[in-house]
């Protein structure tokens, strides 16, 4: 492995455009980015990845919104690799477990920071646990055998059955999606959610989470936070007026909601802003 990012794009980031003689994936944890590949762009949105081949150049660029990336790069000799060449791919929700475990594993085995555009070597942590190179190891390698044979695998219905399923839950997803958005600095219930969408509850939940990998209500609590970064980056507000502004029932359930999706405090994002507004 040479690198392994997870990045905090703000709404106008423009990326330096690079190449190098090894792989990189980029997935989008959150938001939506443009990602350049040779001579085409790809518009990505919460799921996606996309492989860059060795010495291909290539950029990522904010779609005028927060986006949350993990970018990891690594060397690859096998055969298997020419499935990647060029390839975007949507994860389904097995696939963004394993995406999840090795940024976890990856923290416990590299020292941060992790969001160094320009960083030259990753260092491993003095307390990381036994045999945790193998552990990154496997999961990454597990990832690209799961994301080939999920894409090669037979088809079990009709192409044309499966792409209009999959277009109908799709437009069921993005209308959600907007209700929530919608809803940013409220509150609002799955039965309220589903009453608008004309859905059972068990199957509106079932397909978001197949598409997104995460439950409605996680999926609010994410946007929330990433609008509260927002809030905080600007320097306007008190935490205790955005958690009310937000929708969170008190500050103490914002500062736990806030600590859960970023591993940071308010107060620890708001200093880290401020640090690297400085750099």
């Amino acid at each position: 492995m040479i690198s392994l990012h997870y990045f905090e794009y703000v709404k106008d980031f423009q990326g330096v455009g690079e190449s190098h003689d090894f792989w990189e994936l980029v997935y989008v944890d959150y938001g939506e980015i443009q990602a350049s590949a040779g001579a085409k762009t790809h518009h990505m949105s919460q799921g996606d990845m996309v492989f860059h081949q060795p010495m291909e150049m290539h950029n990522v660029f904010a779609c005028g919104s927060f986006a949350n990336v993990l970018i990891v790069s690594f060397e690859c000799s096998s055969p298997a690799m020419e499935f990647f060449n060029k390839k975007v791919l949507h994860l389904n929700h097995k696939e963004r477990d394993l995406v999840a475990r090795l940024w976890q594993e990856g923290q416990l085995l590299f020292a941060p920071p992790y969001d160094i555009m320009d960083q030259t070597q990753l260092v491993k942590r003095e307390d990381a646990p036994f045999g945790q190179e193998q552990v990154v190891k496997n999961l990454l390698e597990l990832l690209l055998i799961q994301l080939i044979g999920s894409n090669t695998a037979p088809q079990t219905q009709p192409v044309a059955d499966t792409r209009g399923r999959r277009q109908n839950e799709k437009r069921l997803v993005e209308a959600i999606a907007e209700i929530l958005n919608q809803n940013l600095y409220r509150s609002i219930t799955l039965d309220e959610i589903c009453s608008q969408v004309s859905f059972s509850k068990s199957y509106v939940e079932k397909v978001f989470k197949e598409h997104t990998g995460d439950g409605i209500i996680k999926y609010f609590n994410k946007m929330k936070v990433a609008e509260a970064k927002r809030l905080i980056s600007e320097g306007k507000y008190r935490y205790t007026e955005i958690a009310e502004m937000l929708g969170f029932g008190s500050i103490h359930y914002f500062s736990r909601t806030f600590k859960l999706h970023t591993n940071m405090t308010p107060s620890g994002y708001e200093k880290s802003v401020k640090a690297r507004a400085l750099l």
